[in-house]
């Protein structure tokens, strides 16, 4: 139709409306949209009668929950943003994470832990907590959430309190940005007061004070903050949505495109020439991922998120439960206090049966602290990055995928067995979700999927080691009746890698199907727990794990004294009969055979095993390999300082040692630490160097001068390789380079407490006749000639 025709016909629909529409309310009776409250009255009313009901009980009830006019259309409710808090981060509290979550696709946007044991590595500044700041019409800065326990919730802010202005002794600084308030807080360190002019409502601007803190460590946070501190900007697009969303697979005879399908898109895309294919994230009518939900309830301890489709009539609450500890288990470490309950409830409003496939994706923006030097072991040859996707399957082992290999697309998805947990490991830290089943053969998940949630790599880059790796839950076909639910609990575990906590989470209440699992140590990982444990001895006796390391170097040399002294014996001797040696080679320079037969000959009058020097590197190898592999597994060992934290240098034994920030004049090929050799990282570490340092020294303490140009070649070689060791070793843990410079300075006094190697005068009183004379036993020919000579007398007479 034309304009006309539309117009006269918009202007006869709004007169019918004022004739015959519904009268207005009377004013003393609240507008209730579309009967939305009346609705939620009602669904809080069955949810308090159902609490701590059976589930046969709760799916019963949930009939109430339909509407009262069921020929009336269900509506959906609009909601604003919001944010919500659980627990705390005070460690004084009784919570051990402070969860904040967006009602913007019912997730979880950011975990924090209240542990002092595990602050940010990478952010020293003073930390006043994140307020998810908005600019505000009136002026400042908008409050939408505040974590108890942070210095902004000590000194009283409250959420949609305005932050107006920075106050200082001699001005008084507006805020107009976020970043501005950074800016202003990273100036400070943790201890340090900020003064903020804080409005309330229509009130004037007061002045707090705000004892700043050191900033908490993140389990989860927005994915834009990891490569922020990165690369310190973006330089494309980063998609942060919130952890946990959920959305259908499957509602009725609509469902999303299958993985097959989509590669068919793809291709026939690429075949056309576009560069860019809208694959649809989910159903036409279905809004949960990116639209607000409704929040329902919420508590100190719970929260719950509510949603409506009215185009298939379902209603879907998502609610996130965190349990304070018990007074009398605060001062355990190891009680379960990091999991967070995940209730979903999917209710069926209409009249007719409803099958339905729901997808739940998993957590996402898991922490990249040390990117330029930290190492993840591996349980394939596949090289594993800083954050793997790990799962395990019922009657399976834990299998992981590495970031790389889940950015291009190279990972299929699992299918088949019950699935027993599915998560995101980092290198101390990981995020998983455990279906809470009441057997573990009990089957809710089809198909486990890995994506990416960064970008696609460049061709020919490393940007795949840090890709935001997640995982996806397809759950089963459920047939959901008429007036009854599904109902589906998932505990999620969000905390540090500590082996005694993690044995307490357990599958289904299966102890078989732990996340025990998550600590893997890789080739010797008996050496490594069996080093861990002396390690955490010392520990407790000294309080400090750098002594506590040395005590172990001294304990490992101890031990080994007895095998490096024969050592010591022996390469003395073999340095002395170097010039025989040499003389051996020269005389059979043509007869290989020959020249190994006078060789060996020689060592056994001499009693000496060319072996005896490699035993103590045997035996040490696999100590050296044990304490690498703990410090990359060992959360203890993380933010362990050798002389303290008050500074940055050796603060942290699991990481290099970071004397000095040089990331300001060097490239970003330095600074990123990726390339070999020259990716030295942001930092000048002097443990390496002093570490390469003491092995020169000790090889020019006790190596001979050379005899000829190959030995004096050979000893050149070998001082470059310990220069390139030093490079190699630049980026190593400082625990283990302690370990080195400890063992090494042993390896000195030792060598030099044993006696003095005999000399080659005493070395050719044993020589014996039939070995090639030495130029000192050239001098004493006579001597032989005179024994000769007094023998032939005898048997004259």
């Amino acid at each position: 139709m034309d304009q006309r025709r539309l117009f006269l016909f918009l202007t006869l629909c709004f007169l019918l409306m004022l004739v015959f529409g519904p009268k207005p309310p009377a004013a003393d009776q609240p507008k209730a949209e579309n009967d939305t409250e009346q609705q939620e009255d009602l669904a809080q009313a069955a949810d308090t009668e159902a609490a701590g009901a059976s589930e046969a009980d709760r799916v019963e009830t949930s009939e109430s929950l339909l509407p009262e006019n069921a020929d009336a259309p269900l509506q959906e409710t609009a909601a604003p943003l919001e944010f919500v808090t659980l627990g705390s981060v005070d460690p004084e509290s009784p919570y051990r994470i402070g969860v904040t979550l967006t009602n913007q696709g019912a997730g979880v946007r950011r975990v924090e832990l209240s542990s002092e044991r595990f602050r940010d590595l990478h952010d020293r500044s003073g930390y006043l907590g994140h307020l998810e700041l908005a600019k505000d019409d009136a002026g400042g800065l908008r409050v939408q959430s505040v974590v108890a326990g942070t210095p902004a919730a000590t000194a009283g802010i409250e959420v949609n309190d305005r932050l107006v202005a920075v106050v200082s002794s001699d001005n008084e600084t507006k805020l107009t940005s976020t970043e501005q308030l950074r800016g202003e807080t990273r100036k400070l360190k943790p201890g340090e007061i900020i003064t903020l002019a804080v409005a309330r409502g229509d009130e004037a601007p007061v002045a707090r004070e705000i004892t700043l803190a050191r900033r908490p460590l993140e389990v989860i946070r927005p994915e834009i903050e990891n490569v922020l501190m990165r690369l310190g900007k973006a330089e494309r697009a980063i998609s942060s949505p919130p952890s946990f969303q959920l959305t259908f697979e499957q509602i009725g005879d609509s469902d999303l495109p299958s993985l097959a399908e989509v590669d068919r898109i793809i291709e026939s895309a690429n075949e056309l020439g576009n560069e860019s294919v809208n694959i649809p994230e989910e159903i036409a009518g279905v809004s949960l991922r990116d639209a607000n939900w409704e929040v329902a309830q919420r508590d100190g301890s719970s929260v719950t998120f509510r949603k409506r489709i009215p185009r298939f009539e379902l209603e879907i609450e998502k609610t996130y439960r965190l349990e304070p500890i018990p007074a009398d288990k605060q001062s355990d470490q190891n009680f379960p206090g990091y999991g967070l309950k995940l209730d979903l409830v999917v209710r069926n409003l209409g009249s007719d049966a409803l099958p339905i496939r729901y997808r739940l994706d998993g957590p996402n923006g898991l922490p990249v602290e040390g990117w330029w030097y930290s190492n993840k072991v591996g349980r394939t040859w596949s090289a594993a990055g800083i954050r793997d996707v790990v799962a395990r399957h019922f009657d399976n082992d834990t299998v992981q995928f590495g970031p790389t290999d889940i950015a291009r697309g190279e990972v299929e998805p699992m299918q088949g067995r019950p699935l027993a947990f599915a998560g995101v490991d980092a290198q101390y830290f990981s995020a998983v979700l455990m279906p809470e089943k009441s057997t573990i053969e009990e089957a809710w998940i089809d198909e486990l999927r890995c994506l990416s949630l960064s970008p696609e790599p460049k061709p020919r880059s490393n940007e795949g080691r840090y890709a935001n790796a997640t995982c996806r839950l397809i759950s089963h076909p459920f047939k959901i009746a008429a007036g009854e639910s599904l109902e589906h609990t998932y505990e999620i575990f969000a905390g540090p890698k500590r082996p005694d906590l993690l044995a307490n989470y357990h599958a289904s209440n299966s102890k078989q199907y732990g996340l025990s699992d998550l600590m893997y140590y890789g080739w010797f990982s008996t050496v490594s727990r069996g080093m861990l444990l002396v390690l955490h001895f010392f520990y407790g006796m000294i309080g400090n794990y750098g002594i506590a390391i040395i005590m172990l170097t001294v304990l490992v040399r101890g031990c080994m004294f007895p095998v490096s002294r024969k050592q010591a014996q022996s390469m003395a001797k073999m340095q002395e009969l170097r010039p025989e040696m040499d003389k051996i080679k020269e005389k059979y320079k043509q007869d290989m055979q020959k020249q190994s037969q006078a060789t060996q000959e020689l060592y056994r009058k001499h009693n000496i095993n060319p072996l005896a020097g490699c035993l103590p590197l045997f035996i040490q190898m696999p100590i050296f390999l044990g304490l690498y592999r703990a410090l990359m597994v060992d959360v203890e060992l993380r933010q362990a300082p050798l002389l303290g934290d008050a500074i940055r240098w050796c603060s942290n034994l699991a990481a290099p040692d970071m004397f000095y920030d040089w990331s300001w004049f060097m490239p970003s090929s330095v600074n990123n630490g990726e390339a070999f050799i020259v990716g030295l990282g942001p930092y000048l570490n002097v443990l390496p160097l002093i570490t390469a340092g003491l092995f020169l020294l000790q090889q020019k303490m006790f190596m001979p001068e050379p005899t000829n140009e190959q030995a004096a070649m050979q000893q050149k070689i070998m001082k470059y390789m310990m220069l390139v060791m030093g490079l190699l070793f630049f980026k190593v843990a400082a625990g283990l380079c302690i370990y080195f410079i400890a063992s090494s300075i042993w390896g000195i006094v030792e060598r030099k407490m044993l006696p003095k190697p005999p000399t080659s005068e005493s070395l050719s009183a044993v020589s014996g006749p039939g070995t090639p004379s030495t130029p000192s036993r050239a001098n004493n020919d006579s001597a032989p000639r005179k024994r000769n000579s007094k023998k032939s007398k005898k048997k004259k007479r």
